[in-house]
């Protein structure tokens, strides 16, 4: 029993001792992909508060203001799947005064997400959250609704890339490449490069200023892009 196991235990360290050669040859390559693409979603994070002495009056005056603007989505043609409006918080307020803790009121705040799937509404949902006296615009968000093709593209030009330029360093050596050895991969975020929230909140004030004028949204690119760290074996031609 006791020369069983100290056989597998002498093959795995020659197989160890093989891979950590030190005059094994080996080329190491890194293969970048970059897709850039124009947003077709955006996405509104709202929000809307209320304050007052009974919490039953804080919470049916958010209500109402979110009702009112949920009509007039649905006016708009926005689905309703595209909504989400189902939380709510509602928490006592306090002022601090001389070392005194005064109670004010409860407040009470809803948050709301809406995805649009045509961009020429953006200005229009806004314009009916003010309307209806949802101040809390708090973010834009962009996305593209092929967003797996573009990341699937980018993975296959950086498999390319990687190929490419361990092909080409092989060959400016004389040599050619040998089997795959290792492969490290972590797969990236997509990256927006545009600015989401304070431009967003600049051209809110922009729209109550000048109501006359609707604000202009010009979302950037969207960059999807991946990266593979790839190890070959190095054949030396004689």
């Amino acid at each position: 029993m006791r020369h069983l196991l100290i056989l597998p235990l002498l093959y795995l360290s020659l197989a160890c001792q093989a891979h950590d050669d030190p005059s094994r040859r080996l080329i190491s390559t890194n293969g970048y992909g970059e897709i850039k693409v124009k947003p077709d979603i955006a996405i509104i994070n709202l929000s809307v508060r209320a304050t007052h002495k009974s919490g039953q009056d804080a919470k049916q005056d958010v209500d109402d203001r979110v009702n009112n603007f949920l009509d007039s989505l649905k006016h708009m043609k926005i689905k309703q799947e595209d909504i989400i409006a189902s939380s709510i918080r509602l928490s006592p307020r306090y002022e601090h005064h001389s070392g005194t803790r005064l109670f004010t009121g409860y407040e009470a705040v809803r948050t709301l997400s809406v995805t649009l799937h045509k961009m020429e509404q953006l200005t229009g949902v806004m314009d009916q959250a003010l309307e209806q006296r949802i101040e809390g615009i708090d973010n834009i968000q962009y996305d593209n609704s092929q967003m797996e093709q573009h990341m699937q593209a980018a993975h296959s030009q950086a498999i390319s890339d990687s190929k490419m330029k361990a092909a080409a360093l092989a060959k400016a050596y004389d040599a050619e490449l040998g089997p795959i050895i290792r492969i490290d991969y972590h797969r990236n975020t997509p990256v927006y490069r545009g600015k989401i929230q304070s431009d967003s909140m600049e051209r809110v004030q922009m729209m109550q200023a000048a109501p006359s004028r609707p604000g202009t949204y010009l979302p950037d690119q969207i960059t999807y892009s991946d990266n593979i760290q790839v190890q070959f074996d190095l054949i030396i031609n004689p």
